[in-house]
């Protein structure tokens, strides 16, 4: 039955993509859903206990979860879960007991449920009583009531009507259920479009960029550690109300998992770093996603609408260009210490930009003055420069980035931001050296502050600590560890720093896998 319900939403995750217009309209609903349930498409043989196989497979998709709707639907699945536990095997009373705790399970972990959702969906699909033990029969009843909520969505969400479309995860979880049905019975998954009352696609120019109130899209699975009480959840749950909305927070004694809508992802990753450790995070910018969509069509290049705004911004390290792509950057130069790229490798990178305008974040002090060069090469185009010197910097200015204001504007909100952060860099020196400020010997662990270099000790523990008590006033710190670094040795370095900062402070870890540096540490 799961495997069936993945062929179904592969074969129409686009379909489902098409509509997703809430609550904002980025395009990825039946991708997200697709992802989640996949986690348990390969299998692990036989298991004759179904309370042990759906309690398993529950657990995948928890962690393999994305999106709002993908975390949805696996709490629909360890709501079923829970309700198969300790049995072997289900009759129709029981799969249809499960159906329903599952749709709780969903419901009571959404902060603010909203009708005429996919909630709503799983909710009414299983509002009868199992009148026969036919298995096959009841999740085709369980198919069409969905299909029949999943019409009157428009009516219930003002949004949906004005897009004229239904609810996109709702269609999910009809198709789900569609493939639930057909695995059961063993009747292969084929591409059809059964619902052709449905429309087939939003027009995502319908919507305009600035509706989207909250601009990343976070996701997070903690590993909850011992002492976390309900009062700390309960805490954090008050904190995303008020700095966000899609709010999905669902957790047990072992794990924490969330998803949510903001303009703060950093300072939620460090919230949740202080509840246990961070297993997966993902941060994408919405408005980004909004604006490739209304980019995109069959129209030819010169056709094409620009976009407003285009972002370069320079990184070395696949987990730092990551990240740099996640909040929105729509082009990567590659550079950084060492590695300077050229003021031909930013135009390279401007002509495969459609926008009005281009920012360019150099996040180097060597690489400023190639970026400004660049910028005066660019004949006939509107490209300015945000002089980000750090990788930290050009982070928070990326984040601090409006795609809604005017040039002048974002410049002056970027580089407001950057000011915020202080910027820490440690490596180990290839070469003595002797200042009136500091000594320096070959090999030692080397500390560097905002580009000046303020520490050099024998071993990094003193390098942090004498860091500690220059940032002891930060509150959020983020470590991006560099290639050759063990994500264990990472934990292990943000727990002797957390241990110097006391609890006042939270510290997040990111595989960063930058070059030169062992970490590049952000303070906020």
């Amino acid at each position: 039955m799961l495997c069936g319900a993945v062929a179904a939403l592969q074969n129409r995750k686009e379909e489902i993509n098409s509509m997703n217009v809430f609550p904002v309209p980025d395009g990825d609903t039946g991708t997200n859903m697709f992802m989640t349930l996949d986690a348990v498409h390969s299998g692990r043989g036989a298991v004759p206990h179904l309370g042990q196989y759906a309690e398993t497979s529950a657990r995948e998709m928890m962690r393999a979860a994305r999106g709002n709707s993908g975390v949805i639907l696996s709490l629909f699945f360890r709501g079923m879960a829970k309700a198969f536990a300790g049995h072997e095997s289900a009759d129709a009373a029981l799969l249809t007991e499960a159906f329903r705790v599952g749709a709780e399970e969903a419901r009571k972990a959404v902060l603010k449920p909203v009708e005429g959702t996919i909630l709503t969906v799983m909710r009414e699909c299983c509002s009868f009583d199992a009148s026969d033990n036919d298995l096959s029969g009841l999740l085709d009843k369980f198919h069409k009531a969905a299909y029949e909520t999943l019409k009157k969505t428009p009516e219930m969400l003002p949004v949906l009507k004005r897009a004229r479309v239904v609810d996109s995860g709702g269609l999910g979880f009809t198709a789900v259920l569609d493939g639930m049905k057909r695995g059961l019975v063993d009747d292969p998954i084929a591409i059809k479009h059964e619902e052709a009352e449905i429309r087939p696609a939003a027009d995502f120019h319908e919507f305009e960029t600035g509706d989207i109130k909250y601009a990343y899209c976070t996701e997070c699975l903690v590993s909850r550690k011992p002492g976390v009480t309900d009062l700390m959840i309960s805490d954090l749950r008050d904190y995303l109300n008020r700095i966000g909305d899609s709010i999905v927070l669902t957790e047990d004694d072992e794990i924490i998992k969330l998803h949510v809508h903001s303009n703060e992802p950093l300072k939620i990753l460090s919230k949740l770093a202080g509840l246990g450790e961070i297993q997966f995070s993902k941060i994408e910018n919405m408005r980004t996603q909004h604006q490739n969509l209304t980019s995109a069509g069959s129209k030819t290049e010169s056709e094409k609408p620009e976009k407003k705004y285009g972002i370069i911004a320079v990184s070395s390290g696949a987990g730092l260009t990551d990240v740099f792509r996640e909040l929105g950057a729509d082009a990567i130069v590659t550079g950084g210490q060492s590695m300077n790229p050229s003021a031909e490798d930013f135009l390279k990178a401007l002509k495969n930009l459609s926008c009005e305008h281009v920012i360019i974040l150099p996040n180097n002090s060597n690489i400023v003055l190639t970026a400004l060069q660049a910028a005066k090469l660019a004949e006939g185009r509107s490209v300015e420069v945000v002089k980000s010197v750090t990788i930290p910097q050009g982070i928070s200015a990326l984040i601090a980035f409006d795609s809604d204001l005017e040039v002048a504007e974002n410049i002056r909100k970027m580089t407001e931001a950057m000011s915020n952060v202080t910027s820490i860099a440690i490596t180990r020196a290839v070469r003595s050296m002797d200042s009136d400020k500091i000594t320096v010997r070959k090999n030692q662990i080397i500390g560097i502050v905002d580009k000046d270099l303020k520490y050099a000790t024998d071993s990094l523990e003193d390098c942090l600590r004498q860091l500690a008590a220059d940032i002891g006033d930060k509150e959020i710190i983020t470590i991006y560890y560099g290639k050759g670094i063990e994500e264990d040795e990472a934990k292990r370095v943000a727990g002797l720093l957390s241990g110097m900062l006391g609890p006042g402070c939270d510290i997040v870890t990111i595989p960063g896998e930058q070059p030169v540096y062992m970490y590049i540490i952000s303070a906020e």
